[in-house]
């Protein structure tokens, strides 16, 4: 009786437990300076290109080096499944805030690469790791909308990019101050470090280990061996796919405003505030669509209107047609990640989630990270950012066939394993 009450309640109204309410700050604090972060790059991209005199090829390039560090990642990722939730996610941060600061006084366009290319090594971890907090601190019947609103928040991160940019530069300061911003979660970060607990999840298994319960499985190839090895690998197609379209829009949508478009620093604020304020909306309704039609249902709504969306904006001409289209293009592209994210943590077991997600999302799912900066860079040397970036988007479609083809309703499978563990 007391068990089947405690598993109806989240279905009814989602509040917060104490501890929940008590990590959540810190949570939400990396995660929108990590999406502060790793948009800075993005906007600050056609001023970068301007200041240094490169061409939209060795742009390409460059962002595919910056890229690699999405592979180097992995390492990180996966350590969270040695030490812990917590000691991973907590130095990700102090580390992509350092980085920031570097950027700051880097004086020419490799030292960039190199500190960029180190962040996005502590910015995945941060990304990755808290994602496997939530999934190992919410029920599953409220996992969705907690991550709908995880993701959003990284948006806003990136939005405050765009309120802040025109202000910078209207000052007189170049686009480094927005770096020298990106630093700021460092101190409370430190201040605040014990609020975030390390999950139960990793601590029952632990305890697990030392008992004899639970065998250690921390091969680095373990997540290959069966059962678990068709999932690693479907995943990390979907990731590889769905990456070709969310940094190829990403990436160069500012370098097409400012460089094609003509647009000033104002334009390209008012553009990017109005699809980032309409995304965080829609952002929001896809995370709880996750929990009301299912991983698979919400998946074919999400892509097949992201994709379409992202397409007409990157063709069009208008002003009001970029914004408009950017609005829808911005909340669907941006819940391919909650998508992706949600299927990887809810298809493997706790002893393996960070490996899981390591290997398909930082090992193989990134190389489309790196490889799509490439591909749009010599696409454009004989055809428009909007077109090449168009190509790009046709990508994610070949992981929503992967899911729906091959994935079971994995909403289900975590809802079973809950009941199973309450009856534990």
């Amino acid at each position: 009786m007391d068990t089947k009450e405690t598993l109806a309640a989240p279905k009814e109204k989602f509040i917060m437990t104490n501890r929940q309410k008590k990590m959540w700050p810190i949570l939400i604090l990396g995660i929108f300076f990590e999406g502060f972060d790793d948009a800075a790059l993005n906007f600050v991209l056609p001023y970068i290109t301007q200041e240094f005199q490169l061409t939209t090829e060795i742009v390409g390039y460059a962002l595919s080096l910056v890229g690699l560090g999405a592979l180097c990642a992995f390492f990180i990722v996966r350590m969270a499944d040695k030490v812990g939730r917590r000691p991973i996610f907590l130095g990700c941060v102090y580390m992509f805030s350092v980085c920031s600061l570097l950027t700051v006084v880097a004086p020419n366009i490799y030292t960039i690469v190199a500190v960029q290319l180190l962040a996005r090594v502590f910015l995945i971890g941060c990304w990755s790791v808290g994602y496997t907090i939530l999934a190992e601190e919410f029920s599953s019947e409220n996992l969705g909308k907690v991550s709908g609103i995880y993701q959003m928040t990284a948006i806003f991160g990136a939005l405050s990019i765009a309120l802040l940019l025109p202000l910078v530069l209207k000052l007189g300061f170049s686009w480094r101050a927005l770096y020298l911003l990106g630093a700021l979660p460092l101190i409370p970060a430190l201040i605040f470090r014990k609020n975030l607990p390390e999950t139960h999840a990793f601590l029952e298994l632990q305890e697990q280990k030392k008992a004899g319960i639970k065998q250690p499985k921390e091969d680095f190839f373990a997540v290959w061996r069966k059962p678990h090895t068709k999932y690693v690998l479907i995943m990390a197609l979907v990731w590889l796919f769905m990456y070709f379209g969310i940094k190829g829009s990403l990436n160069f949508l500012t370098m097409r405003l400012v460089l094609e478009l003509s647009y000033t620093p104002s334009m390209v604020s008012i553009t990017i505030l109005s699809q980032t304020l309409a995304g965080m909306i829609i952002i929001t309704l896809n995370g709880r669509m996750l929990d009301k039609l299912g991983r698979k249902g919400a998946a074919l709504v999400i892509i097949t209107v992201g994709v379409a969306a992202t397409i007409v904006q990157f063709n069009v001409q208008n002003f009001y047609a970029v914004i408009f289209f950017g609005m829808i293009a911005a909340g669907f592209v941006n819940s391919f990640l909650i998508v992706a994210s949600t299927l990887t943590n809810e298809l493997f077991p706790t002893e393996l989630r960070a490996n899981a997600t390591a290997w398909s999302n930082n090992i193989i799912g990134r190389l489309g990270q790196i490889l799509v900066p490439s591909m749009i860079g010599l696409l454009a040397v004989s055809m428009s950012i909007g077109h090449a970036v168009g190509i790009a988007m046709l990508m994610p479609l070949i992981s929503l066939m992967l899911i729906l083809v091959f994935l079971p309703e994995t909403k289900k499978l975590a809802h079973r394993a809950g009941q199973q563990e309450v009856k534990m």
